[in-house]
């Protein structure tokens, strides 16, 4: 009997020890001694901020270009922190615009929403993306009719199902929208609301502070400041002086990466407000300076843009691509003669 039970004993360890030399996946529990492995969900990144999504559906979102307003009584914006790219540049009337691409975040509010701008017309194909915006001057809106790769959720034509006037706001600084709205509105129009988009360069923080501030002086009205912060290595935005926030967070927008974009600009022949002031065109393809900052320093390299159907690519000195941080990217749009600094 003594043999008998000694050799059940050998044989059970013996067993054990097999199940623990297989592989992670064929591993069964014998006496709690282990388990079957659990396998890990796939992991996505975002196409244009890097970010690591968990959800194919939220990496293959197509982007929807927000125009939102920055006039004075527009301030704090709401919703662009949870922006991938937000570009600013020159409207009329001495203040800018924002054109904020919104792909694999959702923002529950965004805005104000104001009407749409000659560079909407570089923007929306360039992300393959919806424009979602507040009417048009006349001649914009003749060009965005004339150019039906671009779906246009305007307020106009789908306020009830996309846009709410809010009541803490005086208009028509109180427009706002969301990205799902926005979304669900373009899908019961037919439009398609997925779309396959190449990736950005991106890499991992590596902080290597060199340089402090930046000053993108546009006008009087637009005097735009970013102080580098070490803490989050990101940039924090000032306007006018004061802390740039995100009106439904209450933070301070701090993107990871800002590019001052050198292009060819004019004004255009298109009458924007009743003032008579004419709306500035800006060339988005070809190739121009680019300052791309991030991880506290400077790189000088070039912008490159081969045709409205390319996503805009950003390089160093030797040719080299600019790997972006992960996370958000603020553009600034100004013309080939502007003078930034930085220090």
């Amino acid at each position: 009997m003594l043999i008998v039970i000694l050799a059940a004993a050998i044989g059970f360890v013996g067993f054990a020890f097999y199940t623990t030399r297989k592989g992670p996946d064929q591993a069964r529990s014998v006496a709690g001694i282990t388990g079957p492995s659990i396998p890990k969900p796939p992991q996505y990144s975002c196409p244009l901020d890097g970010s690591i999504v968990t959800s194919r559906a939220a990496a293959t979102q197509r982007p929807i270009v927000v125009q939102v307003d920055n006039a004075p009584a527009a301030r704090d914006q709401a919703g662009l922190s949870k922006a991938d790219i937000v570009y600013e540049a020159m409207a009329e009337g001495d203040v800018t615009r924002f054109s904020a691409v919104f792909a694999c975040h959702e923002a529950d509010v965004v805005g104000p929403v104001r009407s749409a701008r000659l560079i909407d017309l570089e923007l929306v194909p360039e992300y393959q993306a919806l424009l979602s915006n507040s009417g048009a001057s006349e001649g914009v809106a003749a060009l965005l009719a004339e150019t039906p790769e671009i779906p246009n959720i305007d307020d106009n034509a789908y306020h009830d199902a996309a846009y709410r006037r809010t009541s803490d706001r005086v208009a028509p600084h109180n427009l706002m929208t969301s990205t799902s709205a926005i979304r669900q509105a373009a899908s019961g129009a037919g439009f398609e609301i997925t779309a396959a988009l190449p990736s950005l360069v991106f890499k991992d923080d590596a902080p290597a502070p060199a340089v402090n501030n930046i000053e993108v002086n546009y006008s009087q009205w637009a005097d735009i400041k970013y102080k580098y912060d070490v803490a989050s290595n990101s940039w924090l935005r000032f306007h006018g002086g004061e802390p740039n926030q995100d009106a439904e967070t209450g933070q301070q927008l701090a993107p990871k990466n800002v590019i001052i974009q050198f292009v060819p600009s004019a004004q255009s022949n298109i009458v924007e407000d009743v003032g008579g002031a004419h709306g500035m065109e800006y060339t988005l393809t070809g190739s121009g300076k680019a300052l791309i900052f991030r991880d506290g320093q400077v790189i000088q390299g070039i912008w490159s843009r081969p045709n409205r159907g390319n996503i805009t690519q950003y390089f160093d000195a030797a040719n080299q691509p600019v790997a972006l941080n992960r996370g958000l990217t603020f553009v600034q749009i100004v013309d080939t003669n502007f003078q930034p600094s930085w220090n």
